[in-house]
């Protein structure tokens, strides 16, 4: 990916900077001079170019730095030229700045990894490498969902054992590092070096011209009041329905008050409503905390509101693109998806909004968010060439990601484009910095599944949720222990 080009000023200015923040040899009282004159005519370093890495000058030499990543998500890396697409182009000057500073060379080695057998496929290529010793990949990019596999097998190297890699930096999710570290150990890691991270985040859309027409009111103050709750959501949408296609029963061509994914968005409610899968003990030790009164509440009033009104579409076939359809056509006023659903919606003739996923009630202090579980966690194999090479370049691609990409993908691709309006735009900060996981989320295909029971009882409208955790519960506790045990060597 290497190639020559010119580095803007501005570049310029925030690696000056940078090198004086590492802790480099001050300048002489004569270069001091010569430094004060050139800050004059360079423009000021502001915003998120003034953010520091606080990484040493490095030359690798033109080593090659290789990422293992998905195919659906090779964009995230492997980009080989610039071709007019603003996302594309981003990712591939943020590699550039980090190839061109540190003289290396970054290549991907791309396969298929989606869930089921692919996905199995993948950890099976990955485990043989590290067993195999061959020091293949110096990064991993891993699928959410099923990379947290691994971790028991102790094929993963310590985050928290590198140096140069600092999670305090507002490139990476602290949230995640705080919820993944157990013990003082941390194997997985995600933050801005992950565009489908962003991407993947739930938020609920709603038509700005249906709103009107039903009388919703001002959705983004009652966000700001802290008033946008599950009850408001109900309140505003179990009613709406219209048979329009005549055949006296609900299907997808008809008109909703909301229309509602049947899988991840059905998930997301969990983050969003403060229910933990795990939760740490006094030991730091996560325990499943999945049952209590709240999650039944919870799941009874989900339940009533999904199954029991003629305002909610929610189906099992083509969940996604038949909800997509019909909220592009004017079909449903709320819309549960993901932040890079709006790049699909810019077609629609009418304007629309974006929200966070509500509150459960009021006395909720704060909104929470989640992301579609096929985001990237980050992976280091234990048989890494140069620790030292991939902390350092993987901390600076994730900070060039925020600096130079995460810009593009909110400023230009939604809050311009999509989002419509200036006060979608505060939601989507609410909705970014109200970010949050769950360690039993994650590790769910470790332990049974025991993270996924909540939207299997959303589907199956199952108000029972004490007998039918109870009848699986016996080895949640044991799988969990097998997973927990890298952590307490």
């Amino acid at each position: 990916m290497k190639s020559t080009r010119i580095i803007s000023l501005v570049l310029l200015a925030a690696m000056l900077t940078g090198t004086i923040a590492c802790g480099e040899a001050k300048p002489s009282s004569d270069d001091t001079t010569a430094a004060g004159t050139d800050s004059e005519t360079l423009p000021a370093v502001t915003g998120r170019d003034a953010v520091s890495d606080g990484l040493p000058e490095k030359d690798f030499g033109g080593a090659t730095f290789t990422i293992l990543d998905r195919t659906k998500y090779s964009y995230e890396f492997g980009v080989t030229e610039e071709n007019g697409d603003l996302l594309n182009d981003a990712v591939f000057r943020r590699n550039q700045t980090v190839e061109d500073r540190f003289n290396a060379d970054i290549t991907t080695y791309t396969i298929p990894c989606s869930w089921g057998a692919e996905s199995d496929a993948f950890n099976a290529t990955l485990r043989s490498s590290i067993m195999a010793g061959d020091g293949a990949f110096d990064l991993v990019a891993g699928y959410a969902a099923t990379i947290p596999a691994l971790v028991s097998d102790g094929l993963f190297y310590d985050w928290n054992k590198l140096d140069y890699v600092d999670f305090s930096k507002p490139w990476w999710s602290e949230l995640v590092a705080e919820e993944l570290t157990i013990n003082g150990k941390m194997f997985l890691a995600t933050g801005d070096l992950s565009l489908a991270l962003w991407q993947g985040m739930n938020c609920i859309y709603f038509n700005k011209v249906l709103g009107e027409s039903y009388n919703i009111g001002d959705m983004y103050q009652t966000v700001l009041d802290g008033k946008w709750t599950l009850d408001k959501l109900i309140e505003l949408s179990k009613d709406i329905y219209r048979d329009l296609d005549g055949d006296t029963k609900q299907s997808d061509d008809d008109f909703y008050g909301l229309l509602c994914g049947y899988e991840t968005e059905i998930d997301n409610m969990k983050e969003a409503f403060e229910i933990h899968v795990t939760t740490k003990g006094s030991d730091g030790f996560p325990e499943i905390t999945l049952v209590n009164e709240h999650t039944i509440a919870v799941v009874q009033k989900l339940n009533s509101f999904i199954h029991e009104n003629d305002g909610v579409f929610f189906t099992s076939s083509e969940p996604r693109l038949k909800c997509q359809n019909a909220f592009s056509d004017g079909r449903g006023v709320f819309y549960t998806a993901t932040l890079g659903k709006s790049e699909q919606l810019r077609a629609m003739d009418d304007d629309f909004g974006i929200l966070p996923y509500p509150k459960y009630d009021e006395s909720q202090e704060s909104y929470h968010s989640t992301s579609l579980d096929e985001f990237s966690l980050f992976v280091i194999p234990t048989d890494v060439k140069d620790p030292e090479m991939t902390a350092i370049l993987t901390e600076a691609l994730c900070a060039e990601s925020y600096k130079q990409v995460v810009p593009v993908f909110y400023d230009t691709a939604l809050k311009t484009k999509a989002a419509r309006d200036e006060d979608s735009s505060a939601m989507i900060d609410i909705i970014r910095d109200s970010l949050t996981f769950d360690f039993g989320y994650l590790h769910s295909s470790s332990i049974d599944s025991v993270g996924h029971m909540f939207v299997g009882w959303i589907r199956e409208n199952n108000n029972n949720i004490v007998s039918s955790y109870d009848a699986r519960s016996s080895g949640f506790a044991t799988k969990l222990e097998k997973v927990l045990s890298v952590y307490k060597d």
